[in-house]
């Protein structure tokens, strides 16, 4: 409001409404598409344009109408998130620099957060922006979701001005300039965050440094101990949960075989399997058979796993398909695997996105092997049979791991 005052005479005012120039009026919206983030099968980002919403009306309507509210669902706990600042009206005269602060704020008919759960931008600030010279600016959020639900949230953002422009504070307050919807997806029983999938790659691949560098057996984890401790970091070390002691592969130990460990105390892969499925942290496991190129099942007398000496063709059983099919919706899964009656087992971790899965194998002679062909992956899995098919049956067998207790 501008107030004149006649000279010579204080008690002769009048007020005047101040010109409608000046004003910071911006526009926000959600920056990158999935194909801007470093990796786009990573973020488990799925976005969607289809929804409208009514922003305020100081900003000009013809942007107004254009623009489209942007949703997106993640599993993720943690999210960074880039957002454009431009002008949002279309008059001659307008202030280009101003705060803008975003606010969390759940929709409509969503229940409120409990004691124990929080949806929070870390930095929760507003942000000094200036579009003067690029017609545009970016804004980035790190936002964090400590919740185990399913939660539907909106990031609205508010536009502020600075006094710039003569020092004058515009009318404008809290201009509603933007909003970003996002559905944060609870994971089911078999899922486990990329977070998660990320710790045990980098325990693999720090494990494989260590067995290629100098010094004793004991230096690094063995396959046992390698699953045993990727378990541990998967399910976050529950109390309840102990798998033996780390092997001792020392000469002087003086273990060959599984029941040799056993009596020492230490961990075996058949342990360690019985004591995850008692638990219901695991699903009973599936055995897979082979069939030779002679179309003969490899089997012994007794209807075990058996031997041959021609090549393999083919699983009976495909087990790239078995874990397709337990894996119900996008998301990372886990498998434990073991060859010939547990000479050797590993780890298999499924990514599933849509009709697409690929696959990482993971153990303490590969660190980290990823597999985007099924029949590549199916054919790794069915060659590394027969090592050792001398004195181990050849077989296949495979248990899913649970993100918690049945």
């Amino acid at each position: 409001m501008a107030t004149v005052t006649e000279c010579g005479n204080p008690s002769n005012t009048f007020s005047i409404e101040p010109l409608e120039m000046w004003e910071f009026t911006p526009i926000v919206s959600l920056d990158a598409e999935p194909t801007d983030y470093e990796d786009k099968k990573e973020t488990s980002l799925v976005y969607k344009k289809d929804e409208k919403v009514t922003l305020s009306d100081k900003i000009s309507k013809s942007i107004r109408d254009k623009y489209t509210l942007m949703e997106f669902t993640t599993e993720s706990k943690k999210l960074s998130l880039k957002f454009t600042v431009k002008n949002g009206t279309t008059d001659q005269f307008y202030d280009d620099d101003g705060y803008i602060k975003p606010k969390i704020a759940l929709t409509k008919g969503e229940k409120e957060l409990t004691e124990k759960e929080s949806i929070k931008i870390t930095d929760d600030k507003s942000f000094l922006v200036d579009y003067t010279k690029k017609k545009s600016t970016l804004i980035e959020l790190d936002i964090e979701i400590n919740t185990e639900t399913e939660r539907t949230f909106f990031i609205n953002f508010y536009a502020n001005d600075n006094k710039k422009y003569f020092d004058i504070e515009g009318k404008y307050k809290n201009v509603f300039c933007g909003q970003v919807k996002i559905i944060h997806s609870a994971a089911n029983e078999w899922e486990f965050s990329l977070e998660k999938i990320q710790e045990i790659r980098d325990y693999a691949k720090q494990n494989l440094e260590k067995r290629e560098g100098p010094g004793d057996a004991n230096k690094y984890h063995h396959c046992t101990d390698t699953h045993k401790h990727i378990v541990y970091r998967l399910l976050n070390h529950p109390t309840d949960l102990y798998l033996g002691k780390d092997q001792n592969h020392l000469p002087s130990a003086n273990r060959v075989t599984p029941n040799d460990f056993k009596k020492a105390g230490e961990a075996t892969t058949d342990g360690v399997r019985d004591k995850l499925t008692s638990l219901t942290y695991a699903e009973p496991s599936k055995t897979f058979t082979v069939i030779d190129i002679k179309d003969r099942e490899v089997l012994n007398n007794d209807g075990t796993a058996g031997n041959t000496d021609v090549e393999l063709s083919r699983f009976k059983e495909s087990p790239v398909e078995y874990m397709k099919s337990k894996c119900p919706k996008d998301g990372y899964y886990v498998f434990i695997g073991a060859y010939n009656a547990d000479y050797h087992s590993f780890t298999i971790v499924a990514n599933k996105r849509g009709n697409n899965i690929s696959f990482e194998f993971i153990d303490q002679l590969s660190g980290v092997v990823l597999f985007q062909s099924r029949n590549t992956f199916e054919q790794w899995l069915r060659e590394s049979i027969v090592i050792y098919k001398e004195n181990y049956p050849m077989k296949l067998e495979l248990y899913q791991l649970r993100n918690k207790k049945k």
